[in-house]
């Protein structure tokens, strides 16, 4: 729903939105909705934190750093699990195969002395 409303600007930003919805093919309306979206996104937000003071940027900075140790953690996490996984597999893989040999030795066990004295001639 579109609102109607009045402003008074000073007539050199009232040429620059008409220059620019000249060069965009663009109403003033749309020129000014886009600016107002841009005032509002990432880049804005990025050019203001540079445009702070001193303190501000130092703390911009400190947490900028913090973040960057985080990403260094979660990187050592991430190839400590992916390790883990691996140790996991291989252990599950190696009980697997003393699964199988338990189970083939307790089926020559129950095998009768004569089956089994008949395997040993066999070879």
């Amino acid at each position: 729903m579109k609102v109607s409303r009045t402003y008074r600007i000073e007539q050199e930003t009232a040429d620059r939105i008409a220059e620019i919805s000249e060069a965009e093919k663009k109403t003033a309306t749309e020129v000014i909705e886009s600016a107002i979206r841009t005032y509002s996104t990432e880049k804005y937000v990025e050019n203001t934190a540079r445009q702070t003071d001193s303190t501000d940027s130092r703390a911009l900075s400190a947490l900028i750093g913090q973040l960057a140790k985080k990403d260094e953690q979660i990187a050592k996490l991430m190839d400590t699990v992916a390790d883990s996984t691996k140790a996991v597999q291989g252990a599950q893989a190696l009980h697997h195969e003393t699964a199988q040999t338990l189970a083939l030795e307790s089926t020559e066990q129950k095998l009768s002395r004569w089956q089994r004295l008949k395997r040993a001639w066999r070879g």
